[in-house]
């Protein structure tokens, strides 16, 4: 990105947040880990200099990926909440590859009942998704990845700087089930998925689904544009195409929803 790129970026970045929004940039001089920017509407979350974590801000945030447009959907998705809640229950939300939890914070917001399991795999990312869980205790951090059975993972960079591939191994970081992060919420009953796992959806989808029978709403992130020639989305397609989803499209995200 050049100077000029970066000027327009920060403009475009005070427009949506305000200027307290380029406080981001103050560990490239202070030296510190992160930064807290201030969300409006939504508090403050902790960034690392450079543009991979703000990208996730601004995806979340500003662009509202995960927000659903259509009001008669929307509605729908608030009934379900509803209904869980009113049969004592607690609704659970599995944020899949959580990154530093822009997302978690998001669903956490929106459904201030729900409980929110975030599960993130890469280190550096799980350090500031803890930093940005400790404000809200409805968050329940997970150091591991997500797949279709138990077992452990290699992280290996695939050349972008930010993005990790999750490769199947005898050791390193654990993989739980989308059953196993359900089930870890007391008295709770699967509401929405959110999955955002950098190819490994391959994987997660491929056995195990049992999950989709469950959930309510499912945002999926694909990512045949970054392994091309993998067919990561292939047991997705399947496995989604087997369940009765509609299917809405929110800038990188795919959202199914319960019909």
């Amino acid at each position: 990105m050049n100077i000029f790129e970066r000027a327009l970026t920060n403009i475009s970045d005070i427009a949506t947040f305000g200027p307290a929004f380029l406080w981001r940039h103050s560990p490239r001089v202070t030296g510190a880990y992160t930064a807290a920017v201030l969300i409006p509407g939504f508090g403050r979350i902790h960034v690392r200099a450079g543009e991979s974590d703000v990208a996730a801000v601004r995806q979340v945030f500003g662009q509202r990926q995960y927000d659903i447009g259509i009001l008669s959907v929307g509605e729908r998705i608030n009934r379900r909440y509803s209904n869980i809640l009113q049969s004592g229950r607690t609704p659970v939300i599995v944020d899949a590859g959580a990154n530093i939890g822009a997302a978690s914070l998001w669903l956490a917001k929106k459904y201030p009942a729900a409980v929110v399991v975030a599960i993130e795999p890469e280190h550096g990312n799980f350090q500031v998704l803890n930093k940005n869980a400790d404000s809200e205790p409805r968050i329940k951090v997970v150091h591991a990845a997500v797949g279709s059975t138990r077992g452990f993972v290699q992280l290996e960079n695939v050349g972008l700087g930010w993005a990790t591939r999750t490769v199947r191994g005898n050791e390193g970081v654990p993989v739980i089930t989308m059953k196993d992060a359900f089930n870890s919420v007391e008295n709770g009953t699967p509401f929405i998925a959110k999955v955002d796992i950098e190819g490994f959806e391959s994987d997660l989808f491929s056995q195990s689904v049992e999950w989709l029978s469950d959930v309510h709403v499912v945002f999926i992130e694909p990512h045949d544009w970054l392994l091309p020639g993998k067919m990561t989305s292939h047991t997705f397609q399947r496995a989604m195409g087997d369940h009765d989803f509609e299917i809405f499209i929110s800038g990188e995200n795919l959202t199914y929803v319960r019909c």
